[in-house]
């Protein structure tokens, strides 16, 4: 019975260890002059909480970061922005002052497109609560652009 208890706890903690407590989203937003952009949304589980890139370097956390996958087909213009304020806080796990997201997250870059494509990005980012932080994350996104719209 005790060995039964084990496992079940061991399988509970593992499959809690691994669930996502942050869901991505890429949206085209409609295009201004010759240019389109491109918001990335993230819901953030109540609870936990995403880095901002404002977050010194030394501080400890890996900060949200976005990565465009070459193409051909598209330019950056703009380059990546944090939309949403991020919120300065003393954050235990490092002992140190970091900027955090809560709740939600909202970022924009701009690209021109020569033809109808498919953009890849890779968002890093790591995700911690008052107890615990996970090891960073790449989550690959991707969205169809098309010249017409």
């Amino acid at each position: 019975m005790k060995f039964l208890f084990q496992v079940y706890f061991s399988f509970f903690g593992f499959t809690a260890i691994c669930q996502e407590h942050v869901h991505w989203r890429a949206d085209v937003m409609e295009k201004n002059e010759s240019l389109t952009p491109i918001r990335i949304f993230a819901e953030i589980e109540q609870g936990w909480h995403l880095y901002s890139a404002k977050t010194p370097k030394n501080a400890g956390p890996i900060p949200i970061h976005f990565e465009v996958q070459k193409n051909r087909s598209v330019k950056i213009k703009m380059p990546f922005v944090e939309k949403t304020k991020a919120i300065k806080k003393f954050d235990a796990n490092f002992d140190s002052d970091v900027y955090i997201f809560e709740d939600e997250f909202l970022g924009e870059f701009k690209v021109k497109t020569k033809k109808d494509t498919i953009l890849k990005m890779t968002v890093t980012y790591m995700i911690c609560n008052e107890v615990m932080c996970l090891p960073p994350i790449d989550e690959l996104l991707s969205i169809k652009l098309d010249t017409n719209e």
